[in-house]
């Protein structure tokens, strides 16, 4: 089975048949996560302001979550945070959601045009995500697993290729047969294997710098949990669920 990550969103997307998981760990599959583990029904994602609009226009009930900059949209009902989503449980149950964000959505609509298995990845559901996409390339025989960062503005970040080297790290202690890394993968996994303090990665990166410029370190420290959720949200279409 063959292992491929991708640094950022500005990547080309290798060929072959893999079970992709999405990371954007700071903070928009964190969100993700977090908004279907709490009760959520679904999430429509777009690289689209209007759409989202236009989503909440037809049907008031619709909760807008997004940011541009790391900044909560004018008019929308949450930011790109899921401890405000974790705070505000009361909200969410069976809601839909319409989320658009800097680099986390294009980076799952990109995804969109090359598998029919992507499944929605973070720290905070490391191990459900990890198990899920393993059992799901070895019973429908995909080629293997590949795990794309969102990074920032097309360059890699911090947060998301720690993520990736956790994921890969994983992989390699579910199978029994020979796995086949490609460069990314290697090291992602060696960076993985430096530090056992996720938190202290993302108040690093350059993720975590453009959000603590705001004041939003507890966001950073949720997002650091590992295996808070066992959620593992599926991506059909543009249609995110749980």
């Amino acid at each position: 089975m063959k292992i491929s990550v991708l640094s950022s969103v500005s990547e080309q997307i290798p060929e072959g048949n893999f079970v992709w998981i999405a990371l954007d760990v700071i903070r928009a599959t964190s969100t993700i996560v977090t908004f279907l583990a709490e009760g959520g029904k679904s999430v429509l994602v777009t690289d689209s302001i209007e759409l989202a609009n236009m989503e909440k226009v037809k049907d008031p009930s619709v909760i807008l979550i997004g940011e541009r900059g790391g900044i909560k949209i004018d008019g929308f009902d949450f930011d790109n945070s899921p401890l405000s989503l974790a705070k505000h449980v009361d909200q969410l149950r069976d809601a839909r959601a319409v989320m658009t964000t800097t680099n986390g959505t294009n980076l799952i609509i990109k995804l969109q045009n090359s598998t029919t298995k992507i499944l929605i990845g973070s720290l905070l559901n490391l191990s459900s995500v990890v198990r899920e996409a393993f059992d799901i390339a070895q019973k429908e025989q995909f080629e293997g697993i590949g795990v794309a960062c969102a990074g920032k503005e097309g360059r890699l970040v911090g947060d998301d290729f720690y993520c990736a080297g956790l994921v890969v790290s994983r992989l390699l202690t579910l199978s029994n047969t020979k796995m086949e890394l490609d460069d990314a993968a290697k090291v992602s996994l060696s960076w993985a294997k430096v530090t056992d303090d996720p938190l202290d990665v993302l108040m690093q990166s350059e993720s975590g710098g453009n959000i603590l410029r705001y004041g939003k370190d507890a966001d950073i420290k949720f997002c650091s949990q590992i295996d808070l959720y066992a959620v593992v949200p599926k991506v059909v279409g543009n249609i995110v669920t749980r």
